[in-house]
């Protein structure tokens, strides 16, 4: 058993911002208390979860505005926006209209709601985050994404090793100092490991991050590199930090039942879920549990993607908060439909090439029909897509190895422009490859 322990007795934290606790902007229990505020959106949440934030994490072309209402039918109470660039955000009319709502910001359902940016200059990421504040219940800024294009653009995972973890610190620092609501920060362990991870984290409580969100793994640790995660290493920022800000565990998650378990080995405020939610976004609801001897008893995935449609028909990919409209949409009706795609690779490639909405309600009607003539039984439905990388027993080492290219894409266009390189992390590979920022959750 994991014994409690005071970390900080342990630890020398270099170059630290400090700030007592009576001095921070936001309370301890700010989360919590947003939560409760909103508890009546969810009135089949589990009683004992009310104040637990249940979390769809910041995806790049993946947490767009209707997928992001979807998901609040089925108990997600905080959502995150994709991952926005803060400088292309700032300087770009035509980006800041694919993620924003300039005037009005999103719906009002559409709370509690975090918005994420990426970047190094904290100026930059301050403007970005100034155009926002007003409309959302916090800002964060992205420190998980693991790939080069990150890498390249100094955002992301990358961003929590420069200088020591200095850059990361001022911009925390700079970024509470100046805005009206809680910046939070997603991070991963370092590569170096946890001990020089809780120093860091315990500097950017310092600097006045008012929560955290760990994914359990290191930048190292994606795509069929991936390892289960560490929770151990949450629970022991939850031993150091829980006291003073939230922690959000994130990574290792597949139904209620690891939400349960998570929740009671790290101890932390709440869970993020990004690839399994993707494929079935009723994942925080009592479905594919040992309770239901693991039938699925929610919706299918054909009333998913017909859900689905019907939202983006409500929130027309041309309008603020869409994303990549179209791209979005193809990408989401992949991951519902990710089964059957792979058995009917006709349909498949007519998704690929569907650029209207009525060819993508084409696609979600030929699955129905090769539903209806199977007599296909819902409730023997599985997590596929997002077990894809998978081969624990949990899922098919073999599903969709041959949609899968382990080189990462970006790596292949050093010769583009920055802009192009930048336009280029929006995109996730639509067909397996991993969702930028997404941090792949797995």
């Amino acid at each position: 058993m994991y014994l409690h322990t005071n970390m900080s007795s342990r630890l020398n934290f270099p170059h630290s911002l400090p700030m007592a606790v009576d001095e921070r902007r936001f309370r301890r229990d700010w989360l919590r208390e947003l939560l409760l505020r909103h508890a009546d959106n969810h009135p089949n949440m589990p009683v004992d979860l009310r104040s637990t934030a249940l979390v769809v994490a910041p995806m790049v072309d993946a947490s767009e505005l209707p997928y992001r209402l979807l998901t609040r039918r089925y108990n997600a109470n905080l959502c995150f926006t994709p991952m926005i660039h803060a400088k292309m955000f700032t300087e770009k009319p035509k980006y800041r209209d694919k993620f924003w709502k300039v005037v009005d910001g999103m719906p009002p359902e559409d709370r509690p709601l975090i918005a994420q940016f990426c970047g190094h200059d904290k100026h930059i990421l301050l403007a970005a985050m100034q155009i926002v504040e007003h409309h959302v219940d916090g800002v964060d800024v992205n420190c998980g994404c693991p790939q080069g294009i990150a890498k390249r653009g100094r955002y992301g995972a990358f961003l929590m090793e420069e200088e020591g973890g200095d850059v990361i610190v001022d911009i925390v620092h700079h970024l509470s100092s100046n805005l009206s609501v809680p910046v939070s920060v997603k991070v991963r362990i370092l590569p170096s490991g946890i001990e020089d991870s809780l120093i860091l984290y315990q500097r950017l409580v310092d600097a006045g991050a008012s929560m955290l969100t760990i994914h359990g793994r290191t930048r190292h640790e994606n795509k069929t590199k991936v390892r289960e995660a560490n929770w151990d290493a949450i629970r022991q920022v939850v031993d150091l930090l829980g006291h003073q800000v939230p922690i959000l565990a994130n990574g290792g998650i597949s139904s209620m039942d690891d939400v349960r378990r998570c929740l009671e080995f790290t101890g932390a405020d709440g869970i993020m879920s990004s690839e399994a939610i993707l494929e079935y976004p009723p994942l925080f609801t009592q479905t594919n549990i040992e309770a239901t001897n693991y039938k699925r008893t929610g919706p299918g995935r054909m009333q998913m993607a017909y859900d689905y449609l019907e939202l983006c028909k409500l929130y027309p990919p041309d309008e603020g908060g869409q994303g990549s409209g179209l791209k979005c949409i193809r990408a989401h009706l992949h991951r519902f439909l990710y089964t059957d795609l792979q058995q009917h690779t006709a349909i498949r490639d007519y998704l690929i090439h569907a650029f209207s909405m009525e060819a993508m309600d084409e696609v979600v009607s030929m699955v129905r029909r090769i539903h209806n003539e199977t007599e296909h039984d819902v409730s023997e439905e599985q997590l596929s897509w997002y077990t894809r990388h998978r081969s624990d027993g949990k899922g098919d080492e073999n599903d969709g190895v041959q949609e899968e290219n382990d080189v990462d894409e970006e790596e292949e266009k050093k010769d583009s422009t920055p802009q192009e390189e930048e336009e280029s992390c929006m995109f996730g590979d639509m067909f397996g490859g991993e969702v930028c920022s997404a941090d792949g959750d797995y």
